[in-house]
């Protein structure tokens, strides 16, 4: 920091030499090197107070400073954090006998630098040239034991520079195979991570991503997680496998949906459930240029067209998308016809709302991809197989998980990043069933599918900081930001599962427990007791230490905010008295009726469409029982109808089994109307939601309406089939008179009052 520094000596001489003498003094003495990275840090607020014409008590603590600039916004979150990172360093090293850290000291030689040119960009206006920032060298002369850690010292800044090391330098070991399945290889050089490498193949962008029928590797076997639409298709050529005539199995979903993934494990595993059929993993790709995606469907389903199904022994697989399917058997084709197959298709119910998913019928097999669901419901929740077998085969202690073997490689390497306790942190139990938690709760919400490939993704982004520095270099507010927490609900820009999740961050709940806990941290000087009570991790635990261990004063402004707001996540991610604390309870209860209505509990449908009439009369208005307002509520003179609803439950399916694995995920009510057809609604979570808010006394306003039109519309339908022609209520809201307009048994009209 020599040459480093030079650019403040003009404005701040003292902080200068403060700052040479930091560097200087490093690897002689970290302890001492960071006491004068103290000096320079109180040198600038002394500077700073006197550019900005400021004063505070002369006993005032350096703690108070800070404070004192970051509530007057003199200086930055980033240069708040620098401060206090230096504050809380020095103090240990003033205060703890024998302290001789040299990894702190060098990340508060990057923290200097920073304060440095925050200051210089802010009080100066020379034109000076800043120098980049380079890490301190150990010097060439050195005790022998310096010198032995002079190379672990390169090495680790070598990492921090380079990521990956300088690949002109490195030594690569002889590749070691080690797991059951040899999925994890020892062949990278001490500057690499192992880790880091087997991480990368999650994300979207690795080539593991691409899914291929005719390819199956040991790492997408390895993560292969069985699921019921897995036996199904099993069981259906299983079925077919004795049969002689023709079969066509029609895999029918949505791009990304899995059935690449799944035809692909099936060739690589049961190749003799397959070896009858010819496989289409892509229905409209064209053997010709000349020919479009329907011409080339009908060449290949030729064989099922009416003329040809008597003669035909073909056997097809068939993966096809909803949207082209329909199209494809709503379209006149050219010398053959497909009525056979449309009529099946009709059969199965596949465009209506009824559940598919495995549908066979003659020479047809239908398995619906888009009616499996990716979590089951029970009396309890919701909770998901799927996912959380995905996470076990990520973090598991096992022999045979190369990204557990790989996490011990680079322990053992010395090679520990937030990386690494990002993935130590998802071991935990607990962790791991937020996760599945919070992404159940997303799909619901937000109406999103969540593919494996999707969620493998996800999960990389949750372990992968932007920059990966190991450990000892990075300062406190560093690894809160760059934690599971932070990555979990700071990042929404990064996929639609992240944006999602940014919508579940706990800070985004009130509740009495959480304003208890941000009471407690902005009035107790020790924050001892409260982390303890409320963060129930060991990893969790590390990251706030320093922060517990402060024995200057509390935290100030963005630095409080940013340590309070990581309390409070990592208190939903570890404490489950916590975290079912704070869950929101009208997800519980729309849970609780999703289960009541797809496994037929009597009692809970009444009570959902009980709650349903009440809040039709609250969204529209009623002066009397069962009485609904026909005109709006800021006319002078308001109309109202009787409206006699009559709930309709014979479309409703009923799966008896305690733990669901297909069901409807919404509430499916209808109502009916004397000889005409009943008139059905669907309710999602996100309507669900407003009409309790309605049923709570909450005015719908007109975005309300626009976001909740095919409900405006039901209730429009609805109202048209009230006894508006029989009896009407007229009510003068200004002195609450009510009068009834009817018509008498010999048809006269009568208006009176009640």
């Amino acid at each position: 920091m020599t040459e480093l520094i030079t650019f403040i000596e003009q404005l701040n001489q003292d902080a200068a030499v403060s700052a040479k003498k930091m560097e200087e003094l490093i690897y002689q003495d970290p302890s001492s090197s960071i006491v004068k990275a103290r000096v320079f840090a109180e040198e600038i607020l002394k500077r700073v107070f006197e550019l900005e014409n400021l004063s505070l008590p002369p006993q005032s603590s350096l703690n108070d400073k800070i404070i004192f600039l970051s509530n007057g916004g003199y200086i930055t979150s980033e240069v708040q954090n620098g401060f206090h990172t230096i504050r809380m360093t020095g103090n240990k090293a003033a205060h703890t006998a024998n302290y001789d850290d040299l990894s702190e000291a060098i990340m508060l030689h990057k923290i200097v630098y920073k304060i440095a040119v925050w200051f210089y960009e802010i009080y100066t206006t020379l034109q000076l040239t800043v120098p980049s920032y380079e890490y301190p060298k150990p010097p060439a002369k050195a005790s022998e034991e310096l010198q032995d850690f002079k190379k672990e010292v390169f090495q680790l800044l070598a990492n921090i520079q380079s990521g990956k090391g300088d690949q002109s330098e490195r030594t690569v070991t002889q590749p070691v195979v080690t797991g059951d399945e040899g999925l994890f290889k020892a062949d990278l050089s001490e500057r690499e991570s192992y880790l880091m490498r087997e991480l990368r193949r999650l994300k979207d962008s690795s080539k593991e991503a691409i899914e291929n029928a005719n390819a199956f590797s040991k790492y997408k076997e390895y993560l292969h997680v069985e699921r019921k639409v897995q036996l199904d298709l099993e069981k259906s050529l299983t079925k077919n496998e004795i049969l002689q005539k023709p079969s066509l199995i029609l895999l029918c979903g949505s791009v990304g949906d899995g059935k690449s993934h799944l035809l692909a494990y099936l060739k690589e595993n049961k190749p003799q459930l397959l070896q009858d059929y010819q496989v289409f993993n892509d229905a409209t790709e064209s053997f010709s240029p000349t020919k479009d995606a329907m011409e080339t469907l009908r060449e290949v389903l030729e064989d099922f067209s009416d003329q040809k199904i008597g003669s035909s022994d073909k056997k097809v697989i068939l993966a096809i998308n909803l949207g082209v399917l329909h199209n494809f058997i709503n379209l006149q084709h050219e010398s053959v016809t497909f009525n056979r197959l449309k009529g099946f298709i009709s059969n199965s119910g596949l465009f209506s709302q009824k559940i598919i998913t495995w549908f066979s019928e003659e020479f047809f097999d239908l398995i619906s991809f888009s009616d499996y669901r990716s979590y089951e419901l029970t009396e309890r929740g919701a909770e998901s197989k799927f996912f959380s077998e995905i996470l076990s085969r990520v973090f598991a202690e096992k022999s045979f998980n190369p990204f557990f073997l790989a996490y011990k490689e680079d322990l053992n390497n010395s090679n520990q990043t937030m990386v690494h306790e990002n993935y130590r942190f998802l071991q935990n139990a607990f962790v791991q069933k937020q996760i599945v938690q919070l992404t159940i709760e997303a799909i619901i919400r937000n109406k999103i599918v969540i593919s494996a490939r999707a969620f493998l993704n996800f999960i990389a982004d949750l372990i992968i900081p932007d920059i990966q520095t190991p450990v000892r270099f990075i300062d406190q507010f560093e690894r809160l930001e760059q934690s599971v927490p932070t990555l979990l609900f700071k990042r929404r820009e990064r996929s639609f599962i992240l944006k999602a999740m940014y919508e579940l961050d706990p800070l985004h709940s009130r509740s009495s427990f959480t304003d208890q806990l941000i009471i407690d941290l902005n009035t107790l000087s020790d924050w001892s007791n409260v982390t303890n009570d409320f963060i129930s991790d060991q990893t969790a635990q590390l990251w706030i230490m320093p922060f517990r261990n402060d024995s200057d004063g509390s935290l100030s402004g963005e630095s409080f905010v940013q340590f309070s707001e990581t309390i409070i996540r990592l208190s939903f991610l570890t404490n489950e008295k916590y975290a079912r604390q704070i869950k929101s309870q009208v997800f519980n209860n729309y849970l609780r009726r999703l289960y009541d209505f797809n496994h037929g509990r009597t009692a809970g449908i009444r009570s959902f469409y009980d709650e349903f009439k009440d809040v039709i009369q609250k969204w529209k208005g009623t002066p009397l029982k069962d009485y609904v307002y026909l005109s709006k509520q800021t006319e002078t003179i308001r109309i109202a109808q009787k409206l006699n609803l009559k709930p309709n439950v014979s479309h409703l399916q009923f799966v008896q089994e305690e733990v669901l694995e297909t069901f409807k995920p919404t509430l499916s009510l209808a109502y009916n109307i004397g000889k005409d057809e009943p008139i059905p609604i669907e309710v999602d979570f996100a309507l669900y939601e407003l009409l309790q808010q309605v049923l709570r006394g909450y005015c719908p306003n007109k975005k309300d309406e626009e976001d909740a039109i095919n409900f405006v519309e039901f209730v429009d339908k609805m109202m048209n089939y009230g006894e508006k022609s029989k009896e009407l209520i007229v009510h003068y809201p200004n002195d609450g008179r009510f009068y009834k307009l009817y018509k008498d048994d010999f048809g006269s009209f009568v208006f009176e009052k009640e």
